[in-house]
């Protein structure tokens, strides 16, 4: 049983990469802290069955951003399920936190349909459908060598189109 003092001691100085990770794919300040909460919240509730086997450092970076990704699906879902009659804008910040929301949302997307063929399938499966690297290992047929090394220089790849 992991206790808080351990648990502060291994996740919370993670908390600055994870910070960076849900500001660049969220856009705004306030979102990305309350990404980076959701994550610790879930770290805490499953800190039992968190793989202490893996790189921690990578597991919460994925864990961030796939907070990050749900959230910006979320937004994207409600606003199609919304009537028009049914918008109302609650002030200028809202409305553009919604703005950047769909632009970063964008941009994501964009940046993946840039990557080749193999890299932007993989990336696909994994960002925006929420596939594990296992899943996609046996939908697509690639080994799950390829499969890691599609997901990586499409993740590099990616980080270098996003950072622009």
């Amino acid at each position: 049983m992991m206790t808080a003092a351990t648990f502060k001691t291994t996740f919370l100085p993670l908390s600055t990469a994870m910070y960076r990770t849900a500001y660049s794919l969220l856009g705004n300040p306030q979102d990305a802290e309350d990404a980076v909460q959701e994550a610790f919240i879930r770290l805490w509730q499953s800190r039992d069955r968190v793989p202490v086997d893996e790189d921690l450092a990578a597991y919460c970076q994925t864990l961030v951003r796939n907070l990050c990704i749900d959230n910006l699906r979320r937004g994207r879902l409600a606003e199609a399920d919304t009537q028009p009659e049914d918008v109302r804008v609650a002030d200028r910040q809202s409305a553009s936190s919604a703005i950047e929301s769909k632009e970063a949302v964008a941009k994501v997307e964009h940046a993946i349909h840039t990557l080749p063929e193999n890299q932007q399938r993989v990336a696909e499966l994994h960002l925006l459908q929420d596939h594990s690297l296992g899943e996609i290992e046996k939908e697509t047929g690639f080994s799950a060598v390829n499969v890691r090394v599609l997901w990586s220089r499409g993740k590099k790849k990616l980080q270098q189109l996003l950072r622009r």
